[in-house]
């Protein structure tokens, strides 16, 4: 069987792709994989796949300054279906796995063939194909902007070529929007890295830390509801500190973070540290993951840290969130911020009950071992395919 996988493009940035793409090729030996991205720019330099997945960048750089100033023409002046339309042709796949919309477009747009095409939605359906739909917009989807009217049309025409979508959470089963075609619907997890009890988060020797591991974003990340919580018990707590560690490259943002902790005396508590290599390290040397976000489509930082034996907190109504957090069993759910800052304050003041949580958060997130995920992404796969037959 031949498994085309399709990603426009930072391939190689993108830990989880990777160990997908390198677990199922690892489970399927005698299946060949395609990995397919159209990008002038680099797919990144971090992570590699392993020998024997065959990996084409349909607009790549190359040793020729002639054919990189086509590459570069063609990527701004040709639709990428058009170049993924002839590579399908050369390859025949059994199979194609898109990851964006946009990946799904570049496989349909103006294409006759009948290959079955699992569609990932790795965020809350709603959010992700917002800008394709004809419904309003409501509280989750109100910072997206839809496309123009025609090229909606055009592109919710696409959608009927799916053979199944692929969900995160069974939550998200019947939250593909309604105007858009319905199609069967498989709900597979991410795959969370298990760890040894010596990686563990030793949570008997405190720190005095807590930790929020995301991009720093303003709308959905919310780094200032973090912030703002801890302004309200942080007179109680002198000694303890917060910090934001991933991606952050909106200046201005980190600005207005730092300026609410320095409106209320806490900006030697409150710490932007940024992107680190090593998360591992940074987790094991928290005693708290603080997680304020307004929806995830999993939650991947959340499940790392519970993984080594972090106990949580985050918000109620905050989708994927509310999932992986069982109230009062592996960390806390908040309803508000005053409710934030009071239960994030309770588990600051009792180790026993962080080292109790942080033990079932390790056993809660076992369920979603790459073993365990890599077998139903089998499962699925294999069904696909047959149901075409």
């Amino acid at each position: 069987m031949k498994l085309m996988f399709i990603r426009n493009r930072n391939l190689l940035n993108t830990k989880w792709i990777v160990q997908y793409i390198n677990a199922l090729q690892n489970s399927r030996p005698n299946d060949e994989i395609v990995v397919v991205s159209d990008t002038y720019k680099k797919l990144g330099n971090e992570l590699q796949f392993d020998k024997g997945i065959r990996l084409i960048n349909l607009s790549g750089k190359s040793d020729s300054p002639l054919l990189n100033l086509y590459h570069k023409m063609r990527c701004k002046l040709t639709p990428g279906w058009f170049r993924h339309k002839r590579l399908i042709q050369q390859e025949k796949p059994d199979v194609i796995i898109c990851y964006f919309p946009t990946d799904l477009f570049n496989v349909t747009m103006c294409q006759q063939h009948n290959i079955p095409i699992i569609m990932m939605l790795h965020n809350h359906p709603a959010v992700l194909l917002a800008k394709y739909t004809n419904l309003p917009v409501n509280e989750l989807t109100e910072n997206i902007r839809k496309e123009i009217w025609p090229l909606r049309q055009l592109h919710r025409k696409c959608f009927k070529q799916i053979s199944v979508y692929q969900t995160l959470l069974a939550s998200f089963n019947n939250q593909v929007p309604k105007d858009l075609p319905s199609h069967k619907t498989f709900n597979i997890p991410n795959m969370v890295q298990q760890h040894t009890p010596e990686e563990y988060a030793d949570l008997s020797v405190e720190k005095k830390k807590i930790i929020y591991v995301a991009r720093v974003e303003r709308d959905v990340k919310r780094q200032h509801f973090l912030v703002e919580a801890f302004s309200r018990i942080a007179k109680d707590f002198p000694d303890w500190i917060v910090e934001f560690w991933g991606l952050h490259k909106y200046p201005e943002y980190d600005a207005a973070i730092m300026a609410i902790a320095k409106h209320h005396h806490i900006e030697n508590q409150v710490f932007i540290r940024g992107y680190t290599t090593n998360i591992t390290e940074i987790y094991q040397n928290a005693d708290i993951h603080a997680f304020p976000s307004k929806y995830e489509g999993f939650g991947l930082g959340l499940a790392d840290g519970q993984a080594l034996g972090l106990p949580s907190i985050g918000f109620s109504d905050t989708p994927a969130v509310n999932e992986l957090i069982k109230d009062g069993h592996n960390g806390f759910l908040a309803a508000n911020i005053e409710d934030f800052a009071r239960k994030m304050a309770d588990l600051m003041r009792n180790k026993d009950l962080r080292i109790k949580f942080g033990q079932n958060a390790v056993e809660d997130v076992k369920e979603y071992s790459p073993e365990a995920v890599i077998a139903k992404w089998n499962r699925l796969i294999d069904e696909t395919v047959r149901e075409k037959e």
